[in-house]
């Protein structure tokens, strides 16, 4: 008799409910689909660690030699979070929201629209000075050290500040950098290497963004490729890539070192709904690169931390929604900037009229994830099936914990599949038929403080009603 056997849940989230690569779903949320191969598992929750006190949005963060972090709120409030998980209030930059931040050289430089701050120096007494040096007005300022330089993003220009102090508007002490196209500004910087790379927005009546690459020695950029979208938004560093998210509806790209390649879309309803990923919300977890997608407008899709990532070599490059802030909410979400901290993951967050940073919560399961199949048709579409004999096996089940499924046939809403356990096989199952086109499953995860199901397989036996 034919079946449905699904045991490879590595794809990560498909291109729709029908195609994706080899292991992908159609939805999910909340699941670690790479530290076991094969097994399906829950990740952790997230907790707003914050309080109170954070009371604007973080969109840049510094971890500090100091032993501290200190984060940029879009109002011009400066927060430093130590050590041990502790929020204060510290300072308010006098020239508004805070647009770039980053330490270099005993100092934290943080950026307003047209002035360049520092606080320092961190090996002495410091303190705040937030007109240290004038900017161009610029949307953003980022930031990144390369060498003995600072680099600034500062509107069309590159500015830097060196090892002696010294700023320079436009380029170095010995070298003045040519200024970017008229209709570009820079949003976002990451190192390449030896070289820099620039990731520019253009205004709306354009859809050409561009990518600038500088070796921070000669007085032009020494490549640059364009892309038909509005903007880049923020890089994406991998091991030995650098991924781009770009535009407002989903795509992501690969910088080769000339050009961008689209190697991924997240799936969304694009049609006037609008995303993208802030300049510094993205980190590395656990191996794994991770980027926040936030909601422009109409919320074409989940909002939360995903990840771009695989196992290893072997495995396919898969998104996934691994995270969701610790409101619970995947809609009308501003995620602010990321950061890794030894073994913790801090998410800035907006939501609604209000805001937090939250922590990785290392004693509890996220209490609400799932996974949903792709559509199951047995490759005959055309055919109406019946669907029975239904097995869903676990790993493992502690206690307090369950696998609970809803059945999606043809086009209807979710309807509950009601299992049985058997304890002996380790498989939830049920020999109820379902007759239809085709099926879609959804899988959801009953935790229990830091404990959840791990799932191996979903099994169903398939025949055939009639023929053409």
């Amino acid at each position: 008799m034919p079946y449905i056997k699904i045991n490879n849940f590595s794809g990560g989230l498909a291109d729709s409910d029908k195609i994706g690569v080899k292991g992908s779903f159609a939805d999910g949320v909340g699941l670690d689909i790479h530290s076991e191969p094969g097994v399906l598992k829950v990740n952790q929750a997230l907790k707003k660690e914050s309080g109170t006190t954070v009371t604007d949005l973080c969109k840049f963060a510094v971890p500090c030699s100091d032993g501290n972090s200190y984060w940029f709120g879009d109002s011009g409030k400066i927060y430093k979070r130590t050590s041990a998980g502790v929020w204060s209030l510290v300072h308010t930059n006098g020239n508004g929201a805070n647009l770039g931040a980053i330490e270099f050289d005993d100092y934290i430089y943080y950026a307003s629209a047209t002035a360049l701050g520092r606080y320092g120096p961190l090996s002495g007494s410091p303190s705040w000075t937030d007109s240290w040096k004038t900017l161009d007005s610029a949307t953003y300022h980022p930031m990144t050290v390369q060498g003995l330089y600072l680099l600034i993003g500062n509107g069309r220009k590159i500015a830097t500040v060196d090892d002696t102090g010294t700023f320079t508007a436009q380029g170095t002490p010995d070298v003045t950098l040519a200024e970017l196209p008229p209709n570009y500004e820079i949003r976002t910087l990451i190192n390449f290497g030896i070289d820099v790379l620039v990731g520019t927005t253009t205004s709306d009546k354009y859809t050409s963004a561009r990518i600038f690459r500088w070796d921070v020695a000669s007085p032009a950029y020494i490549s640059d490729d364009d892309i038909p979208e509005r903007g880049l938004n923020a890089f994406i560093p991998a091991d030995n890539y650098v991924y781009v998210q770009a535009g407002q509806s989903g795509n992501i790209y690969q910088y080769t070192g000339e050009e961008l390649v689209l190697r991924k879309k997240i799936r969304g309803n694009y049609g006037q709904g609008r995303m993208e990923v802030l300049p510094q919300s993205y980190t590395s977890f656990n191996g794994l690169p991770l980027f926040g997608v936030t909601n422009v407008s109409g919320n074409p899709v989940k909002q939360g931390i995903y990840s771009l990532g695989r196992h290893d070599n072997n495995y396919p490059l898969a998104l996934n929604l691994e995270y969701v802030i610790s409101t619970g909410n995947t809609s009308d979400i501003t995620i602010g900037a990321l950061l890794t901290i030894g073994t913790d993951l801090l998410v800035a967050w907006k939501d609604d009229t209000s805001y937090g940073v939250d922590v990785i919560d290392w004693a509890n399961k996220y209490s609400n994830a799932y996974y949903k199949t792709l559509i199951l048709d047995g490759g005959e579409r055309q055919l109406i099936k019946n669907f029975k004999n239904f097995a869903f096996s676990y790993k493992t089940k502690p206690t307090n914990t369950d696998i609970t499924v809803k059945y999606y046939l043809n086009d209807s809403s979710g309807t509950s599949l009601t299992t049985k356990d058997d304890t002996v096989g380790y498989k939830k199952w049920t020999q109820q038929t379902l007759t239809g086109g085709y099926l879609q499953l959804e899988v959801d995860f009953t935790t229990s403080g830091n404990n959840a199901p791990k799932l191996e397989e979903i099994y169903m036996d398939l025949s055939y009603k009639e023929t053409i």
